[in-house]
């Protein structure tokens, strides 16, 4: 869902060139076919391993697919896309069979020769996946498979507020009902993005007068901030399901699983737009199972599979045969596939110039000390 992204992608490059180790295959296999094998040849003992996050794939249909091929599928899990990169970058592909990543860390990581390419001839369902027309999200490079798609804005308790919240303006300029009751992402990408977004500019700027007029609104913000956290926190820890916080920055899916938890949590695209971000499942470059690994990105990708998956993490699903099996309460809610408006209202993360990442840094560095 994890959905991260800019200062990731140009910390990753500067960590490598300082000579972290980390291990790669040749730039000649992006593209090798992967010869097919059928389910009879798959050794019971057969295992594959996938990086991703926790509670992010249907257990029923791992389990499905663990009878149907007698294998093993082994989870790795992480708690921030930071810590995904960390490994990576420590530790390389190796051990890794599938790797859950963002859209914007994509071509980065296929430079490192971390992911290669899926043979859609050893994974034919991968043919019924396509990302809607969601900004420039289907001009990525097609290297992994579409896994999920979302968006970022704001849950918040409707019991522990005077009116809906609706606007980022709410959050950034709040009223005295939420002073110490909103909690901020830690990520840049979300806090100085949002808040631009709030301004009335593109989430992407680069122009000084309006990332200055953004740290000024941040500044502005702080007595109504109690921190900044990871945005995915599904627990019954979370704050805002205790009513320590009555606002948060997260992701849509995330939201309804807290919802589900505690029901008068509400969540909104606000009005000026979000983001919407998509995750994908990638062939790692180090795969030592890369036959069982296209078996299971086919097998996920079976309309039923995908459905059920869509269904258990409640997130859109780029499976266009999927949808036609799910109830129309999933399809037609608006967390779930938002207004089309509000869609193009959004922006998708992009990996920001240098300079851009640089003051995005300082601003964050900036607020946590003043928070503190």
């Amino acid at each position: 869902m994890s959905h991260n992204i800019i200062n990731r992608a140009i910390a990753l490059t500067s960590k490598v060139l300082k000579g972290l180790r980390f291990t790669a295959v040749s730039a000649t296999m992006l593209w090798a076919p992967i010869t097919a094998i059928s389910a009879d040849l798959v050794k019971p003992s057969a295992e594959i391993t996938f990086l991703t996050w926790s509670e992010y794939i249907s257990e029923d249909v791992v389990a499905e697919f663990e009878n149907q091929y007698k294998a093993k599928v082994n989870f790795i899990y992480y708690e921030s896309d930071d810590a995904r990169d960390e490994m990576l970058v420590t530790y390389g592909a190796d051990g890794y069979d599938l790797i859950l990543i963002d859209s914007v860390n994509i071509p980065l990581y296929k430079q490192l020769d971390w992911i290669t390419s899926f043979n859609v001839n050893n994974a034919p369902n991968l043919n019924h996946v396509k990302l809607p027309e969601l900004s420039n999200l289907n001009k990525k490079d097609h290297t992994c498979a579409p896994y999920s798609w979302g968006s970022t804005g704001i849950a918040y308790r409707t019991d522990l507020v005077s009116e809906p919240i609706t606007s980022w303006k709410q959050i950034f300029t709040p009223t005295p009902e939420l002073q110490g009751k909103i909690l901020m992402s830690t990520l840049s990408e979300e806090v100085v993005g949002m808040a631009l977004k709030s301004l009335g500019y593109s989430m992407q700027s680069t122009n000084r007068q309006e990332l200055e007029a953004a740290r000024q609104l941040l500044l502005s913000q702080q007595p109504s901030v109690a921190g900044y956290s990871a945005v995915a926190s599904v627990s019954h820890k979370s704050k805002l399901i205790s009513g320590e916080v009555t606002a948060i920055v997260t992701y849509s899916g995330d939201a309804l699983m807290l919802n589900e938890i505690e029901p008068r949590i509400s969540y909104v695209l606000p009005e000026e737009g979000g983001a919407i971000w998509a995750d994908f499942v990638c062939l790692s470059g180090k795969a030592n199972n890369p036959e069982l690994a296209h078996k299971f990105i086919n097998f996920i990708n079976q309309a039923e599979q995908a459905a059920a998956n869509a269904s258990f993490i409640y997130t859109a699903t780029p499976n266009l045969a999927a949808e036609k099996l799910l109830p129309a309460e999933f399809l037609n809610d608006p967390i779930i596939y938002p207004d089309q408006t509000l869609v193009a209202q959004s922006e998708t993360y992009e990996v920001l110039p240098p300079r851009t990442i640089i003051k995005h840094n300082a601003i964050m560095q900036e607020l946590r000390n003043t928070l503190k």
